[in-house]
């Protein structure tokens, strides 16, 4: 299973103008720019709220097995380098978001910026710049501030000659804030110190906001394998076509529902034999390498991919199905589910028949 949640909260902030909110911005910009020879960079804030993870799941499987993986769906990249890494640390500070844009005013004073972490008129809100916390720490270039973080949470992402969205690791980081070992202030996302102080010219990494008005709003991924797979049903033949079908797809759901989807498979053509009831109604299981995947059906975009450790289909004496949790799906917006069979390394079947569904409020 993939079950998602959405940013609460995000916000840019750039060295260049230390009081400047962007609370309100569409994009996130991980990037770094030279003014007259001086290096300033940005940096991005984004918080997740977990009340979802834990009301859905027990908390065995939210400490012991479930991995975290932050996304963020790039909607831009200029000038940057072949290869490059991304870092994401766990915030050390509480911080707000405001209500500011980039465009607005540059000393907007409206929420979280590099200088300070609640408001720029709020002068004793400023970010630790020195005398950190213990395990706490922060870095700048040329303006003091820049947030603070815990340096023993350190995730990274490397790219090789790619742009691509961030898809990162952040188990250990999330563990701790549902566990609570560390309070959850969010993720603050950045280059290396080195790079960021390098002399290097490393261009800009944009990502999407959660004000952007579409769904690719940053979220973070919660995966298990919540699959069983008996094999009491008779496993279906690949030789011959293979007749797939989902036969309890419901037009609509409630964004809080969790439905068994039930999968169907038969022989196209089964073989003729004397029988008191119609070989086409036989029920049969899918191989156990088969999986699901969920598409937004107006862009066609992935939103559950297909993943060959956390989308397992499961099978019982009646066949195959896999469970759906709705609740962390974006609601007012129509679905299209897939299925693959993976029959060895190289050969498999891909399920597509327009099997559409809407999630509603």
């Amino acid at each position: 299973m993939i079950f998602s949640v959405y940013s609460i909260k995000d916000a840019t902030i750039y060295e260049r103008y230390g009081n400047l909110n962007t609370g309100l911005d569409a994009i996130l910009e991980v990037g770094k720019t030279f003014v007259n020879d001086t290096a300033y960079n940005s940096r991005a804030l984004v918080k997740f709220d977990l009340t979802k993870l834990t009301d859905n799941f027990t908390n065995a499987i939210l400490t012991q097995t479930a991995s975290y993986y932050l996304r963020l769906t790039a909607t831009e990249a200029s000038e940057i380098p072949l290869t490059y890494s991304v870092y994401a640390y766990a915030v050390s500070q509480s911080w707000n978001m405001g209500t500011g844009r980039y465009t607005t005013a540059v000393t907007s004073s409206n929420g979280v910026s590099w200088k300070y972490r609640l408001s720029s008129t709020n002068t004793g809100s400023a970010w630790a710049t020195a005398s950190f916390n213990n395990g706490t720490t922060g870095s700048w270039t040329t303006t003091n501030g820049g947030g603070t973080w815990f340096t023993a949470s350190a995730h990274s992402q490397s790219f090789d000659y790619s742009t691509s969205d961030v898809l990162m690791d952040v188990t250990a980081t999330v563990r701790e804030w549902i566990s609570g070992t560390k309070s959850n202030e969010g993720f603050l996302v950045k280059r290396s110190d080195a790079d960021e102080q390098s002399t290097d010219e490393l261009g800009s990494l944009r990502f999407f906001s959660k004000d952007t008005h579409t769904i690719y709003s940053p979220r973070l991924e919660m995966r298990y394998d919540d699959s069983t797979y008996l094999t009491t049903a008779t496993l279906v033949s690949y030789t011959d076509e293979v007749a797939l079908n989902i036969t309890n797809l419901q037009p609509e759901y409630l964004d809080t529902a969790k439905p068994r989807i039930k999968v169907t498979a038969r022989p196209k053509y089964p073989d003729r034999s004397f029988a008191t009831s119609s070989g086409y109604l036989d029920n049969y299981r899918l191989i156990s390498s088969s999986f699901y995947s969920l598409r937004d059906a107006h862009s066609n975009s992935v939103v559950i991919p297909f993943d060959e450790s956390n989308t397992k289909i499961s099978a019982d004496a009646n066949g195959s199905y896999f469970y759906l949790n709705l609740d962390g799906l974006a609601p007012e917006r129509y679905y299209r589910l897939l299925i693959k069979s993976k029959i060895n390394s190289t050969e498999q079947y891909i399920y597509d028949k327009n099997w559409i569904f809407k999630v509603v409020q």
